[in-house]
């Protein structure tokens, strides 16, 4: 995995899209078991262009995951009774009295329609997203309304509440030391909720985003990521002996939705991967790959060198989809290429090496 990402960061160096950028970073797991299957991670010195080897920064450095996380905010609209199954709201453009619309990223082209859950993870809408986090305020979306921020700090608290069900802004329970459990500032306005709930205000590790996708992939159960197989024995010779005590796999909770509602997020993953309308965002997941791989894209928008614009290409995936046994996370953060949203590419590939060893069915 270390040669994969380094390849991918040099392809993105050479045609000038990653100058600016810290690295990237991939989590391979087990998602039935928690077992750490790769950590990786390439850290990109910008003002040396030196590369270095940075798997630790899996589990240390923080990033902004942008649209990833939608699984999370339907879940929180389900735990809030904001939302009902796979209920159906208008995609339209979100306008706060005095404020720019907030749109998705196909608004401007197919304009207000009706949306399902699936179908909103399956395009990326931000306004589903929004209109769910407003739902979890107590209030309804209406255009041109001044939105009440007197049940904002219990909101925050409500939606963040769920992302830590799936590991987000939580402890992993990795059983290595100094982890970070992400950067969740506890100053935040209307926007910063806002746009949270599309993943643009909290951060959070590559080991984070790969216990939430996993969790996902394991219908609901989080388990803690573990590096150590078991504890082994010397033989005679004084090298490895026979196991000891296997190292058990750790439930640390479930995600509290119903097996619909999980089935309903599986279902949005997979068409993010397999969808067949202009729309579909990750079919970059399905092209090339060995085994039906489901997933999520999610494209941060930052700037770097004085404003140049820069995208965090990130991806969650895990494969196959029907009996999965690999999740997957990658985080490229501050790519200047917008038209190249290379974190799925690199999740297939990750996933295709994975089978390539250890053939998956």
């Amino acid at each position: 995995m270390d040669d994969l990402l380094k390849s991918y960061f040099n392809s993105e160096l050479g045609n000038g899209g990653a100058k600016y950028s810290e690295g990237v970073y991939a989590v391979a797991l087990n998602p039935k078991t928690g077992a750490v299957l790769a950590m990786s991670g390439v850290k990109h010195d910008v003002e040396s262009g030196k590369l270095s080897s940075d798997s630790l920064g899996t589990i240390t450095n923080v990033f902004v995951p942008g649209s990833v996380v939608k699984a999370a905010t339907i879940s929180s609209g389900w735990e809030n009774g904001v939302l009902s199954g796979n209920q159906t709201l208008t995609d339209q453009p979100i306008v706060f009295q005095g404020s720019a619309p907030i749109n998705s990223w196909y608004t401007l082209s197919y304009g207000s329609f009706p949306i399902t859950a699936v179908e909103a993870l399956e395009y990326s809408s931000n306004t589903y997203m929004v209109q769910t986090a407003l739902g979890i305020m107590g209030q309804t979306y209406t255009p041109n309304m001044v939105a009440a921020t007197g049940q904002l700090e219990t909101a925050m608290g409500k939606l963040r509440s769920t992302f830590g069900e799936y590991g987000l802004g939580a402890s992993t329970g990795i059983d290595l030391p100094d982890e970070s459990t992400g950067f969740t500032p506890k100053e935040f306005d209307l926007g910063n909720y806002i746009n949270n709930s599309f993943g643009q205000f909290d951060n959070y590790t590559p080991m984070q985003l790969a216990q939430y996708v996993a969790t996902i992939a394991n219908n609901g159960v989080r388990l803690a990521p573990h590096i150590v197989e078991g504890v082994y024995g010397n033989n005679d010779q004084g090298g490895l002996g026979s196991l000891v005590q296997e190292t058990a796999t750790k439930e640390l909770n479930k995600v509290n939705i119903s097996e619909s509602d999980m089935a309903i997020l599986q279902q949005g993953f997979y068409q993010v991967s397999h969808g067949t309308s202009a729309l579909t965002t990750g079919r970059a997941f399905s092209n090339g790959a060995a085994v039906s791989i489901s997933g999520k894209t999610g494209t941060a928008e930052s700037y770097v060198n004085g404003g140049q614009k820069a995208n965090n290409t990130n991806a969650v995936a895990y494969a196959p989809t029907e009996n999965p046994q690999i999740a997957v996370a990658v985080v490229f953060p501050h790519n200047t290429n917008l038209t190249n949203g290379v974190g799925p590419s690199i999740a297939r590939d990750i996933i295709n090496l994975y089978h390539q060893h250890h053939p998956m069915n």
